[in-house]
Order: C-alpha cells, then sequence, then structure tokens
C-alpha cells in the first residue's frame, strides 16, 4: 500500500524495511571522499525538500553559497511525493548525505538507530543561534532535553482562502457561520460563479479524505483526525473516534452527498486538490498561510480568470487553525566534519545577512532585485504561470530569529500569517518508540484514509467504519502507540 495526502506518497512497507533493517548500520558507513586539497572548495552534500527546484534556479543559488561561505553545496532534491523514501534509501547507501531535511516524525527512529547526532554542543557556542526564540527549539527536544535537529523555518500551519470574486459575482458576504458557510458551497457548486454559463465547480476541496488535519479544519472544528495531544485530558489521545470527530463525518458525508463538495476528495493529493483551486474547479481551499498565499492568487488568475481574487478567510467560530512542527534539519553520524556542516548549513543561514539572505530571497539579480530602493522579486521566465518567485528556501515571514526582513511583505501573505496567528492550536512532537515507528505511519496515511473514504463512498455506515477501524486500529499496535506515546 501506498500513503495519500500531505502531498506525500510514502512506500509504507518499504519505509519499514528500511528504516528498521537498514538504518541500524547505515550511521557506520564511511560515506565522504577525503578531505579537499586546497584547490578545491569543500563539500556539503545536502537533502533539501524545499529548497529552489532546478527550474527555479538552484543552481544559482548553490553557486552563490559557494560565493559567501567558500563551501561548495551540493543539494539532492528527490520528487516531493516520494521524498522521505528517498531519504531512508540514501542513509542505506555509500553515500550518505551530512546534512537531511526530514520530517519530524521520524526524528524518534532516527535518534534511536544513531543515525543523526545531537546539536547541542554546536548549539551553544553559536552567536548567530542566539537569536532564534527558544519556542521554536524546545518543542524538538526529546524526553532526554538533548537536540537532534534544528527547524528549517517556522512551522505554520494552514488557513482556509475562498474566491472573492465568486462571492461578488453572486452577491454573498463572507461566511461566518455553519449555515452561512453550506449557502456558500451550495452557490460556488450550482449558481455558476465564474459566470462561464455551466455549472463546472464545487463549494470545496480537500485532501485524503479530509484526513489531514492542517487541511480539514473548516467542516471539522474541534475534530481532530490524526492522534493529537489533549490539552485537557494532559495525554495523547487517538482523534479519529473522538465524538467532535465523529460530528464531523457526519457534517461531512452530508455535504459529500447534497454533491456540493469535490467527490475526488477521497482521492486528492495536496497537488490535485490545490490545482483544482487554482484552476477554479472549487472555490474554498485550506492551504498554507505564507508565500502560498501568493502563489495560489497568482496561479488562479492565470489558470481560472484575470479578475479572480483569493481570500483568506479568518477561522469559523470555534475553530482554530493548527501551527505544525516544521520540517527540521538532521546532521548525519556518516558526516566527516559535523561541526563544519552545522557552521555552514545552520549556523550562517542566521547572519542576519548576505546568508540568511540568500535562505530567504535568494539571488540578487536573479530571483530578487532592487526598484526604486525597494526590494521586490522578480519573475521567473520558466514558471507556467508567469508568476514571481516568492522565496527561496525559509519563506519571508516564516524565520525563526530576531531579524529584520529587507522587504516589505507581501500584503497578502501578510494578512494570511496574521490571521493565523490569532489563536492557533499548538501542535506538538511525538516521541514514541519502536510500535510508533513502525506502524504510526501506516495508520494516519493508509488506514485512517481507507476507512474515511469507504464512509463517504457509502461503502460503509458510520458504525461499521469505525468497528473496522477499531479492529485494524489494534493489529497495528494502535495501543502501544499511545502507550509509548503517554509514557506508560
Amino acid at each position: 500500500m501506498r500513503t495519500r495526502g500531505a502531498g506525500l506518497s510514502i512506500s509504507i512497507p518499504l519505509i519499514a524495511a528500511i528504516v528498521i533493517g537498514v538504518l541500524f548500520f547505515a550511521c557506520s558507513k564511511q560515506t565522504k571522499p577525503s578531505p579537499p586539497t586546497n584547490k578545491q572548495s569543500p563539500v556539503i552534500h545536502a537533502f533539501l525538500n524545499n529548497i529552489l527546484q532546478d527550474w527555479e534556479g538552484q543552481k544559482d543559488f548553490s553557486a552563490e553559497f559557494e560565493k559567501l561561505t567558500g563551501t561548495k553545496l551540493q543539494i539532492t532534491q528527490p520528487p516531493h511525493q516520494n521524498y522521505m523514501e528517498r531519504v531512508f534509501l540514501s542513509l542505506s547507501s555509500d553515500m550518505v548525505p551530512d546534512i537531511i531535511e526530514v520530517l519530524p516524525e521520524y526524528l524518534p527512529r532516527l535518534i534511536q538507530t544513531g543515525t543523526i547526532i545531537p546539536l547541542d554542543s554546536f548549539i551553544s557556542k553559536s552567536s548567530n543561534l542566539q537569536s532564534v526564540d527558544s519556542r521554536f527549539l524546545d518543542p524538538l527536544r526529546n524526553p532526554d532535553g538533548q537536540l537532534y535537529a534544528f527547524p528549517a523555518r517556522d512551522g505554520g500551519g494552514c488557513i482556509t482562502y475562498i474566491r472573492q470574486d465568486w462571492l461578488d459575482n453572486l452577491g454573498l458576504p463572507i461566511p461566518e457561520t455553519w449555515a452561512e458557510l453550506v449557502r456558500v458551497m451550495e452557490a460556488f457548486t450550482f449558481d455558476d460563479p465564474d459566470g462561464n454559463g455551466i455549472n463546472d465547480s464545487y463549494g470545496y476541496t480537500d485532501v485524503a479524505a479530509a484526513s489531514q488535519d492542517w487541511y480539514n479544519r473548516l467542516i471539522f472544528g474541534e475534530g481532530r483526525v490524526e492522534i493529537y495531544w489533549d490539552e485537557p485530558e494532559g495525554r495523547w489521545v487517538d482523534g479519529l473516534t473522538r465524538p467532535a470527530t465523529q460530528a464531523a463525518l457526519i457534517r461531512l458525508k452530508e455535504l459529500y452527498d447534497r454533491g456540493i463538495i469535490d467527490p475526488a476528495i477521497p482521492t486528492n493529493t495536496t497537488y490535485a486538490a490545490r490545482t483544482k483551486f487554482i484552476n477554479g474547479q472549487a472555490g474554498i481551499f485550506t492551504y498554507w498561510a505564507n508565500h502560498w498565499a501568493r502563489n495560489l492568487q497568482d496561479r488562479t488568475e492565470a489558470a481560472s480568470s484575470p479578475a479572480a481574487r483569493i481570500l483568506p478567510l479568518p477561522a469559523p467560530r470555534g475553530v482554530r487553525y493548527i501551527r505544525r512542527i516544521p520540517p527540521v534539519l538532521v546532521i548525519s553520524a556518516a558526516a566527516t566534519d559535523p561541526a563544519f556542516v552545522f557552521e555552514h548549513m545552520i549556523d550562517r543561514q542566521y547572519d542576519k545577512g548576505p546568508v540568511q539572505t540568500l535562505f530567504t530571497l535568494g539571488v540578487k539579480g536573479i530571483h530578487w532585485d532592487l526598484k526604486d530602493g525597494r526590494i521586490s522579486f522578480l519573475p521567473n521566465p520558466l514558471d507556467p504561470f508567469q508568476a514571481d518567485y516568492t522565496k527561496a528556501y525559509v519563506p519571508p515571514g516564516s524565520q525563526i530569529n530576531d531579524w529584520e526582513l529587507p522587504l516589505e511583505l507581501d500584503p497578502l501573505v501578510g494578512k494570511a500569517l496574521e490571521i493565523f496567528r490569532r489563536n492557533p492550536s499548538e501542535d506538538r512532537q511525538k516521541w514514541g518508540g519502536e510500535f510508533f515507528s513502525q506502524y504510526h505511519q501506516e495508520i494516519e496515511q493508509v488506514l485512517k484514509p481507507d476507512i474515511m473514504s469507504s464512509y463517504l463512498a457509502g461503502d460503509r455506515d458510520l458504525t461499521e467504519a469505525m468497528e473496522l477501524y477499531r479492529r485494524e486500529a489494534a493489529r497495528l499496535y494502535l495501543d502501544e502507540i499511545l502507550n509509548e506515546l503517554n509514557g506508560s
């Protein structure tokens, strides 16, 4: 089976096999060539997910990095949809990367197997990192208090975007209540919001049967599908079987049966759902509150209509968006000189100067330039939507130190961030053991979407779906996972 959702496609059996069987010895490999001669620049091999892609000027970024630091940066960037699968394959190869961007849920296994090293001694010696806000570091400390990972950025989160021009075309106000929201979804489906004479759009789209809590807030409200930390109870709980989630599933099913939300929600990836919003096939979509606000606007305007206007939607009453634990940077135990890797790839990112500017904005004259004394992003000539660049690695507004951003934040991005930061629910890092490492991803990314898809499709009623879920979750050691997370 393969996972669905969150824009990530991972072969669970393959990753399990690699993680369980290979990582125990991968860290012992001597993977680096001999130290460079004086005529060569030292080389750092980085496995990165969210960096500029080749068609966005990645080679220009690496060249500028070498110019600023005297160090060659060799970037490996696998396809986003199977990024973590490729990470684990690389860890079993003869060329283990020096530094790797990983999703935080994989930290327990990487630490347990000795694949990555603690960073505390490097952090304590850094003057640049004294400006990093501790609230971004503390959630990443393992139960022993050590830091094996450094946040790649402010994790941020998702908010809901709505087609303002469609609301205007239909004379509808911004929805603030559930009843108003349903009315808007109906109108976006049946009242020809784009004026093309065809009812060819839906009110709302989502991903992986709405099983991903970052994306499903609009309909699920207080309900959580995933395993999460319940603050009032002071413990980790499984969200799918909770009463608030059951009520949300009933709401979702009613919308699905009425035909006012995207019928492909059960199988949508983030790419598919995002593309439908951009192409004018859906009028409401929840996505990242960062540079993606500008990306969505520019792409929707180019692909759907020059009159397209997207609006960041405040969280409806009783709803809180979720601030995630961010992707993190880890240093491999196979790195020949981890102190050097840390200094150049983590510490210098926070110099509040040319290197932090590079990791945020990119290369002057290629990704950005000065116009009338102000920094502005430049158009990407290879972008299919003829859109401007919006970030290099760290999105503007997502820095974790007290650096004063050298450009004026895009007003649409600023609005999205302001709405998100009003009152988000804070995710917590999951520190599980063997059962967590082996089975958590299969429960969250395979079992839950499958169960929810079968319920939406009418293959099972809610009671039958939950009975099947409990049986299959027990087979995948859900109780043991919760016991590990809760330290019992």
